[in-house]
């Protein structure tokens, strides 16, 4: 297939336009800018072909080539079952060399505060900032995009666009239309790790090297004004795709599936994310730093999920928070009966205080 030129649909950056095309690799055109994605399997869940013959074509190849995957998957399985005898090993042949396999962890991201969208049973993240909220991103926090002259509300904040045409910018479908990761992030229920704010790479993407499928994601935040040991944990998900990114496009992670949960504000008040985390080097430091993300261990992800279980008893989301907690568990072998207290940095502070 001839994709040069081909326009595109993307769920988040809307409408673009194929730039350039490789083995490994595709570039799309975006009203943002350009965007580098892995080919083909960009094409399964986050590009759709505008062109509708082209487009019945790649997904005719995707399932080939995903049933080609499977059928040698079902081949490497029967050759281990079955192992071949091994050939004795010549003295003078070297031993080859294993290949280190990537440890997987989950992730914690830390996240602008965003009240577009909240309610008594939400907490944001569905909307654009209210006028008050613009203002302290960007005067007292002053985050890097919030005060970005190309993001649409600081345009609204120098007093060049209305609130009205923030607002229908924000609602716009498929032209490319973007406002932020934090406005459509409860939304889409997606999380990208952002980009270098300081020092000598400032400006490049970040990637995520360590989070797979069946990860946890953790997302956190703290109200305008609060002390960084108040950073509260307002929704978790399960990661069914992830992107780990390179030198153009920053890694992001997603999820589809149901096991997904949103916090209300008073229950994610009572999720404190420090009660489970520590920095290893400074166990009893209390600061996130410029990083946008921190990992977190299978223990640290399931003690998580335990208290939101039972955060959540008496609520709509009881059966789900509890099957979340025994699916994650049971896929990552964690023995959920003699799962540890958990001992992160509010937690190690409190002890030292007591003794």
């Amino acid at each position: 297939m001839n994709l040069l030129g081909e326009h595109v649909r993307h769920q988040v950056f809307g409408e673009g336009r194929i730039v350039s095309i490789s083995k490994n690799y595709v570039t799309v055109r975006f009203d943002i800018g350009d965007k580098v994605f892995v080919f083909p399997d960009a094409f399964e869940k986050f590009l759709v072909l505008s062109n509708k013959e082209l487009s019945s074509r790649m997904e005719a190849y995707l399932k080939r080539r995903e049933q080609q995957r499977r059928r040698q998957q079902e081949a490497e399985c029967k050759a281990v079952a079955r192992p071949e005898p091994k050939p004795e090993m010549k003295e003078e042949t070297a031993p080859r060399k294993q290949k280190k396999s990537r440890l997987r962890l989950n992730i914690a991201f830390k996240c602008n505060y965003c009240d577009g969208g909240k309610s008594e049973d939400s907490i944001g993240f569905r909307g654009v900032c209210s006028d008050a909220m613009i203002r302290y991103n960007i005067e007292t926090e002053r985050h890097v995009w919030c005060s970005s002259e190309e993001c649409p509300c600081r345009n609204y904040y120098d007093g060049k666009i209305s609130r009205a045409q923030l607002d229908a910018y924000f609602n716009r479908e498929g032209d490319g239309s973007f406002i932020c990761y934090e406005s459509v992030m409860l939304r889409d229920w997606r999380a990208a790790a952002g980009i270098v704010t300081h020092g000598e790479n400032k400006g490049r993407p970040m990637r995520l090297m360590q989070v797979q499928p069946n990860s946890l994601a953790v997302l956190t935040t703290r109200e305008p004004g609060t002390p960084e040991a108040k950073r509260f944990i307002f929704a978790v998900f399960l990661v069914d795709d992830t992107y780990e990114g390179d030198n153009r496009d920053e890694g992001y992670v997603s999820a589809e599936s149901e096991y997904r949960l949103e916090l209300t504000p008073s229950e994610a008040k009572q999720m404190k994310f420090w009660n489970y985390y520590y920095n290893p080097n400074a166990p009893e430091l209390i600061r996130f730093g410029s990083g946008l993300h921190r990992y977190l261990s299978d223990l640290q992800a399931a003690q998580i999920l335990k208290d939101i279980a039972a955060v959540k008893e008496g609520t709509k989301d009881e059966a789900l928070a509890k099957k979340f907690f025994q699916h994650f568990c049971r896929i990552n072998r964690v023995d959920r009966d003699s799962l540890p207290m958990p001992d992160g940095a509010l937690v190690k502070a409190r002890n030292r205080e007591q003794a």
